[in-house]
């Protein structure tokens, strides 16, 4: 019998991280700028690795009510799933997937993000570090959709399920050994994955309203931030009441 501490959420510790190291950069996240660190792990382009992939026989961009632009049904529960178990909710606020990330990471690579379309990517692709940009032969798109599938084909194998049907405590077992890099996804490295997936939840949660994350402002009320507010300090009516400064999104 499961025992049910295992599919208990993650402690909001990844929440407070987020909100202490990346706050005071989110207003610079922007439709088709979002940035990453450079991932490293893969020289080679995979044949046949593109943004025009059909994806599995009888799929298509996911309309639903949030209009996906890009994810395909069976990549959205997949993704939904991840981010759910990076950032979940709790009674400090609303986790990642109630907070838009999903569409704010649909819409990004359905864009100029998606596509590398500011990038240089015609190689060579040797070795990097991470000071030297992106040294990934793929494009964030083909990441998304290359790893995804992938990590769904390893999990059958390795458990015979997959990842949307692992209980939690499996999920964030196989996420771990995805951030170590553990994971083969058929081409390049599970860490290349994982730290994509990572810096975009981080900007879609914190970021502007405007790019589709952040609902409602809701993580940046979590933590105080007054976002695009020209008003930064705590404002004292006639009385000398202090009172709060609700934040305010570009789009406002």
């Amino acid at each position: 019998m499961t025992d049910p501490k295992d599919d208990r959420p993650l402690t909001p510790s990844r929440r407070r991280f987020l909100a202490a190291g990346v706050a005071a950069t989110a207003l610079a996240t922007g439709s088709g700028n979002a940035q990453t660190s450079a991932p490293s792990g893969l020289s080679q382009p995979i044949p046949g690795s593109s943004t025009d992939q059909v994806p599995r026989t009888g799929e298509t961009a996911t309309p639903g009510p949030q209009g996906y632009r890009f994810l395909t049904s069976t990549e959205v529960e997949t993704l939904t799933a991840m981010i759910d178990r990076l950032i979940p909710s709790d009674s400090l606020g609303p986790g990642g997937v109630e907070a838009g990330v999903l569409t704010f990471i649909d819409r990004e690579l359905g864009g100029q993000f998606g596509a590398a379309a500011r990038w240089y990517m015609q190689g060579p692709w040797p070795a990097g570090s991470p000071s030297q940009g992106w040294q990934v032969a793929l494009t964030p798109a083909q990441i998304y959709r290359t790893g995804l599938l992938a990590l769904d084909r390893w999990c059958l194998g390795r458990k015979g399920k997959r990842f949307t049907e692992l209980a939690m405590s499996e999920q964030d077992a196989v996420m771990t050994l995805m951030e170590a890099g553990k994971i083969h996804l058929e081409g390049f490295s599970s860490a290349v994955f994982f730290q994509i997936l990572w810096q975009n939840t981080v900007e879609g949660y914190l970021g502007d309203p405007l790019y589709g994350g952040n609902r409602n402002m809701a993580a940046w009320k979590a933590i105080n931030f007054p976002g695009a507010n020209p008003v930064l300090t705590p404002a004292v009516d006639l009385n000398g009441e202090l009172y709060e400064i609700e934040p305010i999104a570009i789009g406002s």
